[in-house]
């Protein structure tokens, strides 16, 4: 705890000493009656020993959220003492801004006296900022002092990138031997009816199709279409970025991804990502709400990190990368060595979709406008064409998505080709 004199304080002090000279300059004794209780005032506030007597208890909920949503932040404060004026203050962190009520509060308690001071954080920006930090100033009576001290109790809160939900999904052309929602050619167990045969022993009674055995005067049974699930892996670009937080490609990247992971596990498809970048994480494929939390503790890790080493595709562990599994990239297609590793996983026989965010508006957006600047935007537009262009007529499926209109837009215009020879 920290005590230190307040601007009253010294304006009291500098009084008393303009009051002292000018008495003995003049030889008034009234002035020195004005000094003495100035003096005597500051005298015995500086004696007072700073004593902050309060309990404090400090609440966030909740400590998961994605951006866009409300942290609400209780602080509890009960008086053990007399305390004219308190003041208590929480800094906002970084990642948040107010939403309601005020981060500062004043009160004026007496012994045994419990207030509640309530206010909450809008959540704009990915991140895990900590919270907890409440500084506490306890004025003196006099108003001459001012005790300071600060309560620590950490508490970290997880801000995901924001979801976005979505009701059309590139379809996996090729499906795993798990259950799951998409309807397979193969035939067993499902609900799509399939074909027709006779009945054989080991057939179940529950299968028997009473129609076509009444007509042919022998039994048959209904075979039905299994349903199966995909293997889905999400390949982030984190080479480079363009534009400013939170609305840099690769903040768009991550909430697009995020809500793409959110609309295949829904499905009970196998979700994986790959963060391929300065630094190369990965998540291996699976299912089930824990594996949205995996993927989503990798997406608020991930940053925009340049390196000069190039990065192989030979690094990622093969139950990374299952076969038959679906890839799909977010990029904004400003590294080289990022469209050469798509065109690996293409020549690995991996059905590929390009998910390319559009950097120019975003650039656009973070520069001053000018003629210059106008123009090194027009190429650079036309420039980022020819790179699409390339790429489909590599036979890559590139969707094409300006971060100013919803995602859902961009993958309405997907029209996958189909594939002969694939058994699904």
């Amino acid at each position: 705890m920290s005590s230190r004199p307040t601007r009253l304080n010294v304006s009291a002090v500098a009084l008393a000493a303009w009051a002292l000279f000018l008495g003995v300059l003049s030889g008034r004794p009234e002035l020195f009656l004005v000094a003495v209780p100035l003096l005597f005032g500051v005298a015995s506030s500086g004696l007072r020993r700073g004593r902050v007597g309060i309990d404090l208890a400090h609440d966030v909920a909740p400590r998961r959220l994605f951006e866009g949503e409300r942290l609400s932040v209780s602080v509890t404060i009960t008086a053990r003492s007399s305390l004219p004026l308190l003041e208590v203050m929480e800094p906002t962190p970084a990642g948040a801004a107010l939403a309601a009520g005020q981060n500062r509060a004043v009160f004026r308690l007496e012994p045994g006296t419990r207030v509640q001071w309530t206010y909450e954080l809008r959540c704009v920006e990915r991140g895990s900022p900590q919270l907890g930090t409440v500084s506490v100033r306890v004025w003196d009576r006099s108003g001459y002092r001012v005790h300071e001290t600060r309560y620590d109790d950490p508490k970290s809160v997880w801000i995901y990138p924001g979801l976005v939900p979505l009701r059309r999904v590139p379809r996996p052309r090729r499906t795993q031997t798990f259950v799951g929602n998409y309807v397979s050619p193969s035939l067993g167990e499902g609900l799509e009816h399939g074909d027709v045969r006779p009945f054989v022993p080991g057939d179940r009674i529950c299968h028997i199709n009473w129609r076509a055995s009444l007509r042919l005067d022998r039994l048959h049974v209904t075979r039905y279409h299994e349903e199966r699930n995909a293997d889905v892996v999400l390949m982030l670009d984190t080479l480079a970025q363009v534009g400013m937080p939170p609305a840099t490609s690769l903040d768009f990247s991550l909430r697009a991804a995020a809500s793409l992971a959110a609309a295949y596990l829904s499905r009970r498809d196998r979700v994986g990502l790959i963060e391929y970048g300065g630094v190369m994480r990965w998540v291996k494929p699976d299912t089930g709400r824990a594996q949205f939390e995996r993927v989503l503790g990798t997406l608020l890790r991930a940053e925009a990190i340049f390196t000069y080493v190039s990065k192989d595709l030979d690094l990622i562990p093969a139950r990374v990368l299952p076969p038959r599994a679906l890839v799909i990239a977010l990029s904004p297609l400003l590294d080289a060595r990022f469209i050469k590793a798509m065109s690996d996983v293409r020549a690995r026989g991996f059905d590929l979709v390009v998910i390319a965010v559009s950097p120019i508006e975003l650039t656009r957006a973070s520069i001053a406008p000018s003629p210059v600047n106008d123009l090194a935007c027009r190429l650079w537009a036309l420039e980022h064409r020819a790179c699409l262009h390339r790429l489909r007529s590599q036979g890559l499926a590139v969707v094409e998505w300006d971060p100013a209109e919803p995602l859902e837009l961009a993958l309405a215009s997907y029209r996958p080709e189909p594939r002969r020879g694939v058994v699904a």
